[in-house]
């Protein structure tokens, strides 16, 4: 009896009794559950819209460079203006933060610079003979307040166009590119939209600058780099904004596209890579645009005769009229662009966004087809006006 109750006691020190267990098991620390404030949900919503949202791209090149010195790997021609450091331009500027660029007369700049309570702001000044202007602020329609530290401003040839980098609770973080457009009836900026991925990311991305003639256009960001240094990515401007679509592609490819993951996955036959390529070379060599090469055009007048060059026009005033009507068609293309980017965050976005963009879209709508009218009614009159004239002299010369 005594072995039996040794052996019964051996056993229960092997047995693990199911309610002991049951009681280790609570012991077990339970993960902790991270609650997201307000503002971090709007944000991870905002950055999964972009990154379904990713934009088409070709990134032909891209280098790391000391974030002081990114400005020099721009390439832009003296046609899109001059990009520099506000103090570069100005020696007696106190302005080591802000940035400037200048159109290409030279005559008219915008830059970016504190305002009395600190914060960055975006200012504008013109040249007058040998002065330039007190500087006048920006207005940019920003009624939400997500805007702060404005700075790298690039305005495109249309002189409307105005790109720059800001932060606040409309980036994703850190800097983002942003787009606004100059209304000419209120006299301001509308407001500003965030022009998404690639381009944009949890780091800092800033100085969106295009080179309009040649096509190419270049970034910096910080993202992936260690403190201090930044990388330039230059691009193939897309005339129209296409998007991967989620039909051919799976959402860990475009989050790929959306990181920059590898540019060389965005050259496809690699010939559209090295066009673009040859026209940096080209514009860094001084032999890009050339003045006959700019002054090309292809204007019909009627059915015998077709403007080739802007010198061609006879009748005083249509060579302002037609430079006039290329701003309108840039801008024109502008707002198109402008309009179905929203059509598509619209159809991706949920009930709030559809609410927010609806009015949006309506009105650019709206105004584009006024600005369409106006580019017809003015390309017009400077047919008729070049005909009326050619048969004068046709007929002069009969008589």
């Amino acid at each position: 009896m005594k072995k039996i109750l040794i052996c019964a006691a051996l056993l229960s020190a092997f047995v693990v009794n199911p309610a002991t267990a049951q009681k280790k098991k609570k012991r077990v620390k339970a993960q902790p559950v991270i609650q997201l404030s307000e503002e971090e949900l709007i944000k991870q919503a905002r950055l999964e819209q972009m990154t379904d949202a990713t934009q088409k791209i070709m990134f032909v090149d891209s280098i790391v460079v000391d974030k002081d010195m990114f400005l020099g790997k721009y390439a832009i021609s003296p046609e899109s203006g001059t990009l520099c450091r506000y103090n570069e331009m100005f020696k007696n500027g106190s302005k080591p933060e802000s940035y400037l660029h200048i159109n290409e007369l030279g005559n008219k700049c915008y830059f970016s610079d504190k305002d009395k309570a600190g914060n960055m702001k975006l200012y504008t000044s013109d040249r007058l003979g040998n002065q330039w202007t007190e500087p006048a602020a920006i207005t940019v329609l920003d009624d939400d307040n997500e805007l702060e530290q404005m700075n790298y401003p690039y305005i495109m040839t249309d002189g409307t166009t105005l790109y720059f980098a800001a932060q606040g609770s409309g980036s994703i973080g850190g800097y983002d590119i942003f787009e606004t457009r100059y209304d000419s009836e209120t006299g301001t900026y509308l407001k500003p939209e965030n022009i998404g991925m690639p381009f944009n990311s949890t780091a800092n991305d800033y100085m969106y600058a295009i080179d309009e003639t040649a096509g190419i256009g270049w970034f910096a960001t910080d993202r992936n780099q260690p403190e201090g240094k930044v990388c330039v990515y230059t691009f193939v401007a897309p005339e129209t904004r296409q998007v991967y679509s989620a039909e051919n592609y799976t959402k860990e490819q475009i989050k790929q596209f959306a990181d920059i993951s590898s540019i060389a996955d965005t050259w496809g036959k690699g010939g559209e890579r090295n066009n673009a390529l040859n026209k940096v070379r080209e514009i860094r060599n001084g032999n890009g645009h050339k003045e006959d090469a700019k002054n090309k055009i292809s204007f019909v007048i009627n059915d015998d005769v077709t403007y080739n060059s802007i010198s061609d026009f006879k009748v005083s005033g249509n060579m302002e009229k037609f430079r006039q009507l290329n701003e309108m068609r840039a801008l024109a293309k502008t707002l198109s662009d402008k309009i179905e980017r929203a059509r598509e965050q619209y159809a991706n976005g949920d009930m709030t966004v559809r609410n927010r963009l609806k009015a949006t879209i309506l009105a650019n709508e709206k105004e584009n087809e006024k600005l369409e009218m106006q580019i017809r009614q003015l390309e017009k009159d400077i047919r008729n006006s070049e005909n009326i004239l050619l048969n004068q002299k046709r007929a002069n010369h009969y008589e």
